[in-house]
């Protein structure tokens, strides 16, 4: 039969069982931790794929990354935000970035489906990069600290209805992204 502790509602335990106890739960909790801390930023272009990246991807997932060229890929959640991450097969470096996410907002408040303005203010068109059927500016990036810190994202833009403007479809990072050429 076994004793209650009447303070705590749980069981008495020996001194060796309750060593073993408190050890697996100083275990687990150095654990979690561990897991949480990998989750807790988008990796930065460049960079090593993590193993949990890789464990994500689904057989022999690829993704296009640029015109006739295409990288290992994954998607992934990072404090629930869905992300796709592509790497160089031969170096596991980070080559691509990309979310689609509407929960993504930037730090100047850019969001997917927002609109942003083509043309400068005198109605001349902004000087624009096409990347993956995509419009591209440097004005219209920014950065989101709480998921990637200073991190420069690159709002990916089509044609919106009203001439002149551009809806937002995604935020991208990429090595193939060729600004001012």
């Amino acid at each position: 039969m076994k004793r209650i502790n009447l303070r705590f509602g749980l069981p008495v335990l020996t001194r060796a069982r309750d060593e073993r106890c408190l050890f697996c739960l100083l275990l687990l909790t150095l654990v979690g931790r561990g897991a949480r801390a990998q989750d807790t930023n988008v990796p930065a272009l460049g960079s090593q794929v993590s193993p949990r990246v890789l464990k994500a991807r689904l057989h022999a997932q690829e993704c296009p990354t640029d015109i006739n060229h295409r990288d290992p890929c994954a998607s992934i959640k990072i404090k629930n935000v869905l992300f796709t991450i592509a790497w160089d097969k031969d170096t596991k470096a980070i080559t691509y970035l990309f979310t689609d996410d509407r929960t993504f907002v930037t730090n100047s408040e850019l969001s997917v489906g927002g609109e942003c303005r083509l043309l400068d203010e005198g109605g001349t068109p902004e000087d624009v990069a096409q990347y993956m059927g995509w419009l591209v500016t440097p004005k219209w990036s920014d950065t989101e600290d709480a998921v990637s810190g200073k991190t420069i994202w690159y709002a990916a833009l089509r044609r919106g209805a009203k001439t002149g403007y551009g809806t937002i479809v995604g935020f991208v990072q990429s090595r193939y992204l060729k600004l001012g050429q």
